[in-house]
């Protein structure tokens, strides 16, 4: 039974977001959306864009009418939160409840958390992301207010606030958040590092504080640990790759990159002005992406932490893999590498057929780094988006809906793969290395 509810996971996961692209594309298309004709294939990669909180643009999202630039918001914030979790969310709002069923189904999309505790993490989404966003807002609205008028202002604080919650990296802004002050530019960085831990690990935090539980799960600790690493390493990597250089990075733009490097796709330096050394850096914290139940995307912290201990166990001689004082199961650790070499070969398959479509437009290199950026749905570019052709364009739009949904609904065929094998056949060891 609780297999046929995880196919049923799946069925309605992959619907919700097609449905949604499938409805912005024809929101983004009617004329008051945008002043000028929009083509089908621009329509439907800015609607994949925003519901797959990517970033990418073919059409800057200042150029979009206030009709159209609404569209893309709501799109940002369905997409974020997921349609499924927010119609729970909604239902519990309601007083409704959920029925046992749907209960079971959406625990067995965590199984981090039992039966009982499930509406209680579906009522923590709602809440954790319209008061983080509100008061992103609030943060936010002083900052614009030095440049420009008071409800333009409202806008742009609205916007980035659900935008850089939301991991999405799209911005009215022409220059995405270059040139802006450094007080907006870290609102922005706290609200993507707020979005991408995940709400299992908001969950976990707010039951310790609460007292509801005395320490927090070994998911949590994984993730705060790897997050904590990440920017830190990420900070220094790009502040002195970029020393020496003729345009050298000061150490804020290189820790804002580093956190939107996973996976917002804002910017406070162009891109494609960094040196190869900080893009093959980029390409690596993208693919790495945020936290599991989170709005970035990627292979995820835990998947990298997960195999990383594993290596390290490896060189100690451990049989097992074993982090805080616990020990791993191997199923696990089993889909963090499939997960792992899946995004690596697709985003070596999606450099190389994009570079197929467009042979005489881009190097190889700023393939590599779109199918990156569109597979983690991150949003970065160092300017190829902008002249793809319309074939290029709805084929890094299934790879964005791909990287969206893709880890998810991988995480749920492998659960639902699982047997309990009732034949075991003799070990016999392989030559490795």
């Amino acid at each position: 039974m609780e297999m046929g509810f995880v196919k049923r996971g799946q069925l309605l996961f992959l619907a919700s977001f097609a449905g949604l692209i499938a409805a912005g594309t024809l929101l983004l298309k009617l004329p008051w959306a945008h002043d000028a004709f929009l083509p089908w294939p621009d329509a439907c990669f800015m609607a994949t864009s925003a519901v797959c909180v990517t970033g990418l643009a073919t059409v800057p999202v200042g150029e979009f009418n206030a009709f159209g630039q609404v569209v893309l918001l709501l799109l940002i914030q369905l997409g974020g939160i997921g349609i499924m979790t927010l119609s729970a969310s909604i239902l519990l709002l309601m007083g409704r409840g959920l029925s046992f069923s749907d209960t079971l189904l959406i625990s067995n999309l965590s199984d981090n958390f039992s039966l009982p505790r499930t509406e209680g993490l579906l009522r923590t989404v709602i809440q954790y992301v319209l008061v983080t966003e509100a008061i992103g807002f609030l943060l936010l609205l002083p900052g614009f207010l030095g440049k420009y008028p008071f409800l333009e202002s409202a806008w742009y604080a609205l916007f980035h606030s659900v935008s850089a919650f939301c991991n999405a990296g799209l911005s009215p802004l022409p220059d995405s958040l270059i040139g802006q002050g450094r007080w907006t530019q870290g609102v922005i960085a706290g609200l993507v590092i707020f979005g991408g831990l995940g709400v299992y690990v908001i969950y976990d935090l707010l039951m310790v504080l609460r007292q509801r539980q005395y320490r927090l799960r070994v998911h949590s600790r994984v993730v705060l640990t790897a997050t904590l690493i990440l920017i830190v390493a990420g900070t220094l990597l790009l502040w002195l790759i970029g020393q020496g250089r003729m345009h050298p990075i000061d150490w804020f733009d290189a820790f804002f990159q580093s956190i939107t490097a996973r996976t917002a796709g804002f910017n406070t330096v162009v891109i494609g002005s960094l040196p190869a050394e900080s893009l093959t850096l980029l390409i690596v914290l993208m693919l790495i992406g945020g936290a599991p139940g989170g709005t970035a995307g990627g292979m995820k912290v835990s998947t990298v932490a997960l195999a990383v201990s594993s290596i390290i166990g490896t060189f100690k001689g451990r049989q097992e893999v074993q982090m805080f004082k616990r020990t791993i199961p191997m199923a696990n650790v089993l889909r963090a590498y499939t997960i792992i070499v899946t995004f690596i070969l697709l985003t070596c398959a999606g450099a190389v057929f994009l570079h197929m479509m467009t042979p005489d437009r881009f190097e190889i290199a700023d393939c590599f780094f779109e199918s990156a950026s569109a597979l983690s749905t991150t949003g970065l570019s160092t300017g190829a988006t902008a002249s793809l052709t319309a074939p290029g364009k709805i084929y890094l739009a299934c790879y964005m809906f791909m990287g969206r949904v893709g880890p998810f609904t991988i995480m749920l065929f492998l659960l639902s793969r699982e047997k309990k094998r009732k034949l075991r056949y003799p070990e016999e060891r392989i030559i490795i290395g």
